[in-house]
Order: C-alpha cells, then structure tokens, then sequence
C-alpha cells in the first residue's frame, strides 16, 4: 500500500506529500520532540502502515485535519479523537 523507500528496514509513508500532519510538522525548525517522534516512527518509520490518519481517512471520507496525529489523538489535548 505504501511506497517504501529503504533506510536500513525503514519504509516512509507514500501520503507523505498529503498528509497534512505532516507537512505542518515536518518543515518546522523548531518542532515540538513529541511531532517530531511521531514523524519518525510513523510517517518515515515503519509504523506508517498502522497510521491512524489512513483509518480515519478510509472511514470517513475525508482527510483529517493536521491536528489528527498518526497515533489517533489529537496533538494539542492528547485526548484520542480516533
């Protein structure tokens, strides 16, 4: 489902270039640890297959906004949104 690029047994997420989470996080400089940890285990790492923003996309319809994190909760209140 998701084109691989490799980095050892590391696989990056092919809706990266969509993915509004992580375009908003990605580019910042000064990026929260937290944002910059999920970037890494789940849009560049090999947690992308499991990405919560695919299920919520896939069953809603439309794409979550940036502030849906690939784990399902919400990057501002930790509160699980999916």
């Amino acid at each position: 489902m998701c084109d691989k690029f490799t980095l050892g047994t590391v696989g990056m997420c092919d809706r990266n270039k969509s993915c509004a989470f992580y375009c908003t996080h990605n580019k910042d400089l000064g990026n929260n640890k937290r944002y910059q940890l999920l970037i890494d285990t789940y849009c560049e790492g090999d947690f992308h297959e499991v990405c919560r923003r695919k299920g919520y996309e896939q069953e809603k319809g439309v794409a979550p906004l940036a502030d849906l994190g690939p784990n399902g909760y919400n990057i501002d209140s930790l509160q699980r949104i999916y």
